[in-house]
């Protein structure tokens, strides 16, 4: 793993969001070349790189690992690796969501583990991993939650760059503390946390809550972080997400 990290920052903060990461050189003529900056992206995610830089296709986790991130999850077969290989010259890479919307930047920690929606992945710092995750076909949440059963999991210890239709907003849950979200905005939340559907208005029922435009709810409870997104994809581009990945598309909304 290496040495050194790149440095993350958020450009043009909101619906047309990119990230500059700057990779640190590998230092001097007696530096070790395993001490290369590195980080891994969503494959077409580069807008522009540095000399320095250097990119290459890579099947995370293998050909099963890279199948199952395809064909369940719509991402990427290949996983994009950046790196910075020079021993003097510090490298810089832009990068953005094939789709249009905001991005944000999560830290994660030894120990955590953060649940993604589809097409939420973005980029991550090498000591980051991405992987496929399934929920129970039967639960109400995998089928009515706009999630569908085919999630990603991250963990390991770095910063984690996720994108969203809209813009981002970021809740953080204290123990115990209960949060409702409208499906289908979902992007990512703490594998940690207890999750559930409900109608949008208990006291009102089933007929008040789907005559209400919100149906069902996702009710998530603390501790933990939830990211959503300001907008549905199929109220901005579509039914089927519109684009070349999928966000929230894997099932039913619940909804109108």
């Amino acid at each position: 793993m290496s040495q050194q990290s790149p440095t993350w920052q958020v450009k043009n903060e909101g619906s047309f969001a990119s990230i500059s990461i700057t990779l640190p050189s590998i230092g001097g003529p007696h530096s070790n070349i395993n001490n290369i900056t590195t980080f891994h992206c969503e494959s077409d995610a580069i807008i522009t790189t540095s000399q320095t830089i250097d990119i290459r296709g890579s099947m995370s986790g293998g050909v099963l690992a890279g199948l199952a991130r395809a064909f369940l999850t719509r991402e990427s077969f290949f996983t994009t690796i950046v790196e910075n290989k020079s021993m003097t010259q510090v490298g810089d890479a832009l990068i953005a969501s094939s789709e249009p919307g905001g991005v944000t930047l999560h830290r994660l920690v030894r120990g955590e583990e953060l649940i993604l929606t589809s097409g939420a992945y973005l980029a991550g710092d090498e000591g980051v991993k991405v992987e496929s995750s399934m929920q129970s076909p039967f639960s109400m949440f995998g089928n009515y939650s706009g999630t569908g059963v085919f999630l990603l999991k991250a963990s390991g210890v770095g910063c984690l760059a996720i994108s969203a239709f809209g813009s981002m907003h970021k809740y953080v849950l204290g123990v115990g503390e209960r949060r409702n979200v409208d499906n289908g905005h979902l992007v990512a939340w703490s594998a940690n946390m207890q999750t559930s559907m409900k109608l949008a208005s208990a006291r009102a029922g089933i007929v008040g809550s789907m005559t209400s435009g919100e149906g069902l709810h996702c009710e998530f409870v603390g501790p933990g972080v939830i990211y959503i997104q300001s907008h549905k994809p199929s109220a901005v581009m579509g039914s089927d997400g519109g684009g070349t990945r999928s966000r929230n598309g894997g099932g039913n909304s619940g909804n109108p």
